[in-house]
């Protein structure tokens, strides 16, 4: 009876160690299964995501291609143009099965820079060296138009300048920032992208966000602002006698730009008047030289978004400047 006994204990201990063996492999198999399936997506996940680079540079040739067409009838720049048209999204197919079912959509958005307020002309010296007011007090209405402190227009400017020495009576320098948490130094070099605006301590997203559509930086301090394409508030912001002229009917303004320029360089500086027209005759144009091409890609589960900022340069060649993944 012992000698059974003790069988039946061995043969016990025997199926744990056996079933133990069997969870130990299942477990090491499914682990090893998971793990080639993660790899197999992020693997996926980065193809997908080249694919729509290309395909993002793919709408740069297509939409320097439009631009070059367009402008070649003339160097007036409007909204009634085809470059200013909203497109619908273009189906991608495979290559292998191009009259298959489509595996994702490509769409793409042409906007004038030029039709918003050049943060960067905030660094503008004027011939004795001197800081040009001109921009500073544009901006300042333009913050105020939005319901934002016109403060922050110097704030700006002092983070573009090149010297350490806080502007009159609202600039911040290097002693602001190396008081934050992480402390840091003031920029004094051109922005590369109106989201600098945030690092301004206390400006934040939701200030960002109310001046985001009119505001841009590009790499120049002397960008003119297209009267054809600019919105209500940019016009406006021009000069100070210009409050409500073009906001305060807004359905006016859309209108008049489905056939064209609207207003008119003429009209324009009609409204503006002979006591304003000198400060601003420099600023303005119906021209533009710089472009912001957004392009969406979707390819299954991925979203890739290009943003491409265009040059129009002397022949009317197209030349992409800057590309950001994402993010403006």
């Amino acid at each position: 009876m012992k000698a059974l006994a003790g069988a039946r204990r061995e043969r016990g201990v025997a199926l744990i160690i056996a079933l133990v063996i069997v969870s130990l492999a299942t477990m090491l198999a499914w682990k090893l299964g998971f793990d080639g399936y993660l790899e197999r997506r992020r693997t996926l996940g980065i193809l997908a995501i080249e694919q729509a680079q290309q395909f993002g540079f793919g709408a740069e040739a297509l939409a320097a291609d439009v631009l070059s067409r367009e402008l070649q009838q003339g160097p007036q720049v409007n909204l009634a143009q085809a470059w200013a048209q909203p497109t619908m999204p273009f189906p991608i197919t495979s290559q292998e099965d191009p009259e298959g079912p489509p595996i994702g959509t490509l769409q793409g958005r042409i906007e004038d820079m030029q039709g918003r307020f050049n943060l960067n002309n905030l660094g503008h010296l004027l011939p004795d060296g001197t800081e040009d007011p001109q921009p500073l007090e544009q901006f300042q209405r333009l913050l105020v138009s939005v319901h934002l402190e016109p403060k922050w227009a110097q704030i700006a400017r002092d983070w573009i300048d090149a010297d350490n020495i806080p502007g009159q009576p609202d600039g911040a320098e290097d002693d602001v920032y190396t008081r934050q948490t992480p402390p840091y130094l003031t920029g004094n070099w051109p922005m590369t992208s109106p989201t600098e605006l945030m690092v301004m301590p206390g400006f934040g997203r939701d200030r960002y966000l109310q001046i985001a559509p009119y505001v841009t930086a590009l790499p120049t301090a002397t960008a003119k602002i297209n009267i054809c394409t600019a919105p209500a508030l940019v016009l406006e912001s021009l000069a100070p006698n210009l409050s409500g002229e073009y906001s305060g009917s807004q359905d006016t303004l859309a209108t008049g730009r489905k056939s064209g320029c609207f207003p008119d360089l003429t009209t324009f500086k009609a409204t503006v008047g002979p006591a304003q027209l000198p400060q601003i005759a420099n600023v303005i144009t119906d021209t533009s030289a710089y472009f912001r091409l957004t392009t969406r890609v979707t390819l299954g589960t991925t979203e890739f978004t290009l943003y491409s900022l265009l040059l129009r340069g002397n022949g009317g060649k197209i030349t992409p400047l800057l590309r950001t993944f994402g993010t403006l």
